[in-house]
């Protein structure tokens, strides 16, 4: 089941346009019509989300079908709110122009105003408006956060934590020159009140005073990554607590227990690691603009003294009970990227930065529990998957190949164990039952009421990505009530003894065709807005489903059938009849041959994208569980 947003879901991107209704050629549809049992028993209503209490513990807001400890534990996890600027809210907040401009470029703001430079994958095409219309932050694999030294090099620009050396110079030059020349008295109006919000920043209140002496090259800073404070009472650090600095030839005391010493005299890099306290301060300073912590490993749980943890930091206690006396990295985000009424949350106003906070924070989350797996592969059994045996099973044939492996626990999701585990999982279903009868898929529609309702003003569903999934995943949970328990398709083989056999009863649950506009109007707008394919092929070539390829890569627009038809692999060939019926859709005229199988219950029950596709093939098991 997909949880995207489709450009196809936009209101704006369709037109619900049919020929006449008076036309000879839609008469057809007048006329008894055995296989119309598949319209039978349709809603009257779309599935609304029933409201529930937020949190006694923490005053989160919640949504049906989440767990009561989803946001804090049920009161374990406690976190000060965060204190934001009132000039900074306004930015986040305003309708004024430098507001909305500061928004709508706040990766360029953050990126200018950071204390480290990202380094990633990115997907470009996702981040291409005019390739893809809808923004995402898509990256593959590891994102880092590096910090340099400050040593001069010719041919190269100040940049990140070096701007701030000069951020006392009235003229701002070192900063405007970055500034984009279509918006560039946009970008420095804003820039201008960032420089005095980040004032009160003791990062940038440190580096600042490197601004007043002479001879920078001949000094060094230690930067502290180790700090630990209680979260609880987000006591934000002072300068003295964050860096420290010295001239050549003075004494090289190490003034911190975990630190970089960033030089005078060279460009080196160093890696913020995500376990450090200060990642998140330094990465995203206008999401931190007073640099408090992110998450580190001892944050205490409510109810355990901070003393206590930092006493047992390194004892067997504190060994025993980890998890158990501290706050995870999952948990603490979570507790973070709360909605509470009457608490300003500014991460929920990043918009872009946003979806890139929420995709560093994942990885995060993911580095930990690898973390954890390699630091406790006697737990796994890791000693059972090693050895020449093994590495000979895989195919190596270089004995300078073979060594020690880290295997991952078969908990570890997307890990090869975890799928190879569901996999066969899904094999021991198909030897007792069968072969899959349904395929499904359904797609969030970012135009849902409960979504549109709790976005904040100016906002759209994809400055949200929280809001997304969370209503996204109660209504999956809807899907599968109506499935499993209330047989909307037929009982469950797993639990009954009922099998799609025939074409006749694959009509009494899919439709491929545009549904009776007088007799069933509302269906017909979700059809026409959701259910239909492209235009692709000679009619769009640009359509990602044909661009670089001679034809639709789902094999748009399907040929015309006056019944249902048994297909290849057991997939059947839906009835498409050539009745005249049109839509216009994306600007062009659609008939029959571009609908998406479909069962109207339940396309009329979610108001979303929900494909379905009757199938009698393993293969749909391979797909779902081999190569996705």
């Amino acid at each position: 089941v997909h949880c995207t947003i489709s450009e196809e879901d936009n209101d704006e991107d369709v037109e619900m346009e049919d020929v006449d209704d008076d036309d000879d050629t839609t008469s057809i549809s007048n006329v008894p019509d055995p296989y119309d049992m598949v319209y039978s028993k349709l809603p009257t209503n779309t599935h609304k989300l029933k409201s529930v209490e937020d949190c006694k513990h923490c005053y989160a807001k919640k949504f049906e079908r989440e767990s009561m400890g989803f946001c804090c534990r049920k009161g374990k996890i406690k976190l000060a709110n965060p204190n934001t600027p009132p000039e900074l809210m306004r930015l986040w907040t305003s309708a004024d122009s430098d507001s909305r401009h500061f928004r709508d470029n706040i990766r360029f703001f953050n990126g200018h105003f950071s204390f480290t430079s990202l380094y990633c994958h990115l997907d470009s095409d996702t981040t291409n408006i005019s390739k893809h219309p809808i923004y995402t932050f898509r990256a593959h694999g590891q994102m880092y956060h590096n910090i340099r030294s400050f040593g001069k090099q010719d041919g190269l620009d100040r940049s990140h934590l070096e701007l701030y050396f000069y951020d006392d110079d009235p003229s701002l030059e070192h900063r405007y020159r970055s500034c984009r020349k279509e918006q560039c008295q946009k970008d420095k109006e804003v820039i201008t009140q960032l420089v005095n919000i980040l004032h009160g920043n003791p990062y940038s209140e440190h580096l600042r005073s490197m601004g007043h002496v002479d001879d920078v090259d001949d000094y060094h800073i230690t930067l502290n990554l180790d700090q630990r404070m209680d979260q609880r009472r987000y006591n934000t650090p002072t300068t003295s607590e964050v860096a420290a600095v010295w001239v050549e030839g003075s004494e090289r005391r190490r003034q911190f227990e975990n630190s970089v010493i960033l030089q005078g005299k060279n460009r080196d890099i160093y890696g913020i690691k995500s376990y450090h306290g200060c990642y998140d301060a330094l990465s995203y300073p206008l999401f931190f603009p007073r640099g408090e912590l992110g998450w580190h490993t001892d944050i205490p749980k409510e109810g355990v003294p901070y003393e206590t943890v930092m006493a047992h930091r390194f004892s067997i206690l504190y060994a025993a009970f980890g998890g158990r006396l501290c706050v995870s990295v999952r948990d603490y985000y979570c507790y973070k990227l709360q909605m509470r009424p009457g608490i300003f949350n500014p991460i929920l106003f990043g918009k872009r930065l946003f979806q890139q906070f929420a995709v560093d924070t994942y990885i995060k989350i993911e580095n930990s529990r690898l973390d954890y797996i390699w630091g406790h592969q006697d737990k796994i059994r890791a000693d059972l998957y090693q050895g020449l045996v093994d590495s000979l099973h895989a195919g190596e044939g270089r004995a300078d190949s073979v060594g020690k492996r880290t295997v991952l626990a078969t908990s570890f999701i997307g890990g090869p164990r975890d799928m190879r585990r569901r996999y066969m999982d899904a094999m021991a279903l198909v030897r007792r039952y069968g072969k899959p009868d349904i395929f499904l898929t359904m797609t969030c529609n970012p135009n849902w009421d409960e979504i549109r309702q709790e976005l904040y003003p100016g906002q759209t569903p994809q400055d949200r990505p929280d809001l997304v999934v969370r209503v996204f995943r109660a209504k999956l949970e809807e899907l599968k009530n109506k499935l499993l328990k209330k047989d909307i398709l037929g009982k469950v083989r797993a639990y009954g003894r009922y099998k799609l056999t025939c074409p006749e009863q694959y009509d009494r649950l899919i439709s491929a065709e545009l549904p009776n506009k007088k007799k069933y109007l509302e269906l017909y707008k979700l059809v026409v807005k959701h259910m239909m394919h492209g235009p692709c092929g000679a009619l769009n070539p640009e359509c990602s489903c044909t661009k670089g390829r001679p034809s639709c890569k789902n094999h748009y627009p399907r040929p015309f059938n006056a019944a249902t038809l048994q297909g290849k692999d057991s997939y059947p060939l839906y009835r498409r009849r050539e009745d005249g019926c049109k839509a216009m859709v994306r600007k062009e005229w659609l008939d029959n041959r571009w609908v998406v199988p479909y069962n109207p219950h339940l396309l009329r029950y979610f108001n979303c994208h929900i494909n379905v596709e009757a199938c009698g093939s393993i293969k749909a098991v391979k797909y779902m569980f081999k190569y996705i």
